[in-house]
């Protein structure tokens, strides 16, 4: 079976032992959450219904290993970071891509380095307004059918909220970019949506509560001003702007919060004007919501109940999809979010990556010493299934089991044996 819908998506991404589990779920026929169960021996290894490269990923990678492939003659960079892993990323630059930012945003190539005979590869986050007006002067038509269709990656469903923002703005309505402002997906949504529409980005529920506050007469225009600087559009003024507003999203971030923060301006609305006519006041939203964000939210959720020791999640440590599975694991279980099998360094030790620190931390007697044992295995949408399957090998290896081992386990759905 094919490892991906795409054909240029190197399959040494793959991973054997992973496929198995996704076709094993085909097989299956079942649409449900429940996990893919595999047992090697004693050790139990639960792996979500979704997880891994989503469809935007898999179009980006594809897109600039086809770029590659068809047109060797031509130099071809990337404006940063393609996805949020560094396997594909150094692979990529491994094969002659330069990066015109650095993942702080710093430029490495300048402008006039650059000329209408080279490729500029756009990344599934998108880009600014602002970056590809630099591009254009550099002599690359960004604008052109061709280069849209060939050399844009920019994933659909950011593209979908783009649009959508521009409807909205049209509407009126001023839009609430729920997101991390500094995040390459919410400063490319940011500038493009601006243009249609004033803006503010909002990170979480605690600044949706200010704007609310605000809203409602409960926060000085002096404090709000304090509490959003830098990140509304040029000339917003909360008092004339935040009388409608309509919420979208950086798609990598949690669903629920999302929804969370329209409903936290709806109920201030609610209080502000009434019910009479609230959807002119705050708009449904709902329809901008990733799906595959949510689907592999969802199927992470439905392993929280499973009674497992703890969970080991694999992706890029400035991968934000990725960093939102470790919340959602770590509110029940330990949890360890590393970006391949090397900061596994023993069964009593693991490097990783702390989330609310944002620094590479170790842990000790992480792992539990005896079987039986049951574990969590996932992935961030931008990440290759061999560094997950990698990861389960090592973890087999600590329990004494081999290749041999591996090969026959025993795959079923979670919810039969529950």
């Amino acid at each position: 079976m094919a490892y991906s819908q795409f054909d240029r998506v190197p399959n040494h991404y793959a991973g054997p032992i992973i496929q198995q589990v996704k076709d094993f779920r085909v097989a299956a026929g079942k649409r449900s959450l429940s996990p893919t169960l595999l047992e090697i021996g004693q050790l139990q290894v639960l792996i979500p219904r979704h997880f891994g490269f989503c469809f935007g990923v898999e179009r980006a990678i594809h897109m600039a290993f086809s770029t590659l492939e068809q047109q060797p003659e031509r130099r071809t960079f990337l404006v940063s970071e393609i996805i949020h892993n560094p396997l594909v990323n150094n692979e990529l630059k491994e094969r002659g891509i330069e990066f015109i930012y650095d993942a702080a945003g710093k430029r490495q190539v300048p402008a006039d380095e650059l000329s209408g005979d080279d490729i500029a590869l756009i990344p599934a986050f998108g880009t600014t307004l602002q970056i590809e007006e630099s591009l254009q002067q550099s002599g690359i038509d960004t604008s052109s059918e061709e280069y849209r269709e060939n050399y844009d990656t920019t994933c659909p469903f950011v593209s979908k909220v783009w649009k959508r923002g521009e409807e909205l703005g049209r509407e009126g309505y001023t839009i609430i970019i729920h997101g991390k402002y500094k995040h390459e997906e919410t400063q490319a949504t940011h500038s493009h949506t601006m243009q249609h529409a004033k803006t503010l980005v909002v990170l979480d529920r605690d600044e949706a509560h200010k704007v609310a506050a605000f809203i409602t007469g409960d926060m000085a225009l002096a404090d709000f001003e304090c509490a959003f600087a830098g990140k509304s559009s040029v000339g917003f003024e909360p008092a004339r702007d935040l009388e409608r507003v309509a919420v979208v999203n950086q798609t990598t971030m949690l669903a629920e919060e999302t929804q969370e923060v329209t409903r936290i301006l709806r109920e201030a609305m609610r209080v502000r004007y009434g019910t009479d006519d609230l959807d002119h006041h705050c708009a449904d939203t709902n329809d901008t919501l990733c799906y595959a964000t949510n689907q592999n939210q969802n199927a992470t959720r439905a392993l929280l109940d499973s009674g497992a020791d703890l969970a080991l999640i694999v992706g890029g440590y400035n991968s934000s999809n990725t960093s939102h599975l470790v919340e959602i694991c770590s509110d029940v279980m330990p949890s360890y979010l590393i970006a391949n099998a090397d900061e596994i360094v023993s069964a009593e030790q693991i490097r990783h990556f702390d989330i609310h620190t944002r620094s590479m931390v170790q842990a000790r007697d992480w792992l539990p010493g005896a079987v039986p044992v049951r574990l969590i295995i996932t992935s961030g949408a931008s990440c290759p299934d061999i560094l997950m399957n990698q990861v389960l090998e090592k973890i087999a290896g600590f329990y004494d089991y081999g290749a041999a081992d591996i090969a026959a386990a025993q795959l079923s759905l979670f919810e039969e044996l529950s």
